[in-house]
C-alpha cells in the first residue's frame, strides 16, 4: 500500500500578505484569470493556484485575500503582472516563495519576485500606472507614419473608439497616455505604451489603427479624428490587432520595486535561445530574404474600406439608453 498523504495542519500556520511579480508566455493559456466554473481550465491563475495549494502556501483561492493587477486575455503575455495574496510564512522569506513556486509551475509561468505588503494591499487599486509593449515585424509597415500618427494618443482623451466598450464595468472612457515610443529591434519593432490605466482591448485597438496607417490605408490624422468623440461619437467596426504581440510589461507601485530574481528568468532565456534557432531555420526556408525589408510585389494591394465609411457599433449613449429601458421593463415585469 502507498503512503497516505498527511493533511497539512493550517491551525498552526502563521500567515502574511505578499505581492508576487508574475511573468508568463500566454500562448497556450485561455487568459490569466482563474475560472470559477472549472478548476481544470487552462488559465495562468489556475496553474498558479494549483502550485500554491500543492506547496501548502494557501488553503484555497477563496481564503487567501487574493487580488490581481491586470487581467490579460487569451494569448497575451506578461513580464510585469502582479498578484497580492495571503501566504503561509516561510523560513526562507521572499526568495523561498520564488524558488518553491517556480519548481511547481510550468516553465512558461514564472514568479519573478516577492515582497511583503500590508494586509489590505490590493494589487489592482494600489497600482498607479501600467506599461505595455507590442511587438511586430516591420516589413509591411511604414513605421515613420505610425510614429507620427501615434503622437495624437498622448495626453488625456476619451478612448471609446479604441476599446471594447463595457458599460457595466466602466464609468468613464477617459484615460491618460504618458508615452508612446517605437524601438527598432532588427526585423522587429517594439512599441511601448504607458498610461495610468487602460480599457478593455485598448492597446490592441490602438495598434490596429496604427497598422492601417502604416500600410498607407488610413491617413495619419485618423487617430486624432477617432479621439474626437463629437466628430465620431460611435466606434467604426474594425478588427483587433493580434494578441500574440502584446506584453503587459510593468506596473507601478509607490515605494515598491520588485526586481526579477536572475534564476527565475532562466526558463525564458532558454526559450529565447530555442526561438532564435527557429527564426534561423525559417529564414533559411523563406529564401534567406529576412523580414526587415518591405516585401515589394508580395501580392495585390489590400482591399480596404475607410474606417470613417464603415458601419459603427452602437454609441455609448445608445447602450446606456438601452440598458435603462431594459431596467425599466424588468421593474415593470416584477410588479405584475
Amino acid at each position: 500500500m502507498g503512503k497516505v498523504k498527511k493533511e497539512f495542519d493550517w491551525s498552526t500556520a502563521k500567515r502574511s500578505h505578499f505581492l508576487l511579480r508574475l511573468a508568463y508566455v500566454g500562448t497556450r493559456y485561455h487568459g490569466v484569470a482563474w475560472q470559477r466554473e472549472s478548476e481544470t481550465a487552462n488559465t495562468v491563475e489556475n496553474e498558479l493556484f494549483n502550485a500554491l495549494v500543492r506547496g501548502c502556501l494557501v488553503e484555497s483561492r477563496e481564503t487567501c485575500n487574493f487580488s490581481r493587477c491586470g487581467r490579460t486575455d487569451r494569448g497575451v503575455h506578461a513580464f510585469g503582472n502582479y498578484v497580492a495574496l495571503t501566504l503561509r510564512e516561510m523560513p526562507g522569506g521572499c526568495k523561498e516563495y520564488v524558488r518553491m513556486l517556480n519548481r511547481l509551475l510550468p516553465s512558461d509561468i514564472r514568479i519573478l519576485a516577492a515582497a511583503p505588503v500590508p494586509a489590505d494591499f490590493d494589487a489592482r487599486f494600489r497600482c498607479t500606472g501600467r506599461v505595455y509593449k507590442y511587438f511586430f515585424a516591420a516589413g509591411r509597415y511604414d513605421v515613420d507614419r505610425m510614429i507620427r500618427a501615434s503622437k495624437s494618443f498622448l495626453g488625456e482623451h476619451d478612448f471609446r473608439n479604441f476599446c471594447k466598450a463595457d458599460i457595466e464595468a466602466t464609468s468613464t472612457f477617459v484615460r491618460t497616455i504618458h508615452e508612446v515610443s517605437f524601438e527598432s529591434m532588427g526585423a522587429c519593432v517594439a512599441v511601448t505604451i504607458a498610461g495610468n490605466a487602460f480599457l478593455w482591448h485598448q492597446i490592441r485597438c490602438m495598434m490596429s489603427v496604427l497598422f492601417l496607417v502604416g500600410q498607407g490605408l488610413e491617413d495619419e490624422s485618423i487617430v486624432a479624428t477617432l479621439l474626437d468623440i463629437e466628430a465620431v461619437p460611435a466606434k467604426p467596426i474594425y478588427d483587433l490587432a493580434s494578441e500574440d504581440g502584446l506584453v503587459l510589461f510593468a506596473a507601478a507601485y509607490p515605494d515598491l520595486d520588485l526586481e526579477p530574481e536572475p534564476e527565475a528568468l532562466s526558463a525564458f532565456r532558454a526559450a529565447y535561445e530555442d526561438a532564435q534557432r527557429r527564426v534561423g531555420v525559417l529564414s533559411c526556408l523563406s529564401g534567406g530574404a529576412g523580414l526587415a525589408q518591405p516585401r515589394a510585389g508580395a501580392g495585390p494591394p489590400l482591399r480596404h474600406k475607410a474606417l470613417l465609411s464603415r458601419p459603427q457599433e452602437p454609441s455609448i449613449e445608445e447602450r446606456l439608453r438601452k440598458r435603462a429601458r431594459n431596467c425599466e421593463q424588468a421593474d415593470a415585469d416584477s410588479l405584475e
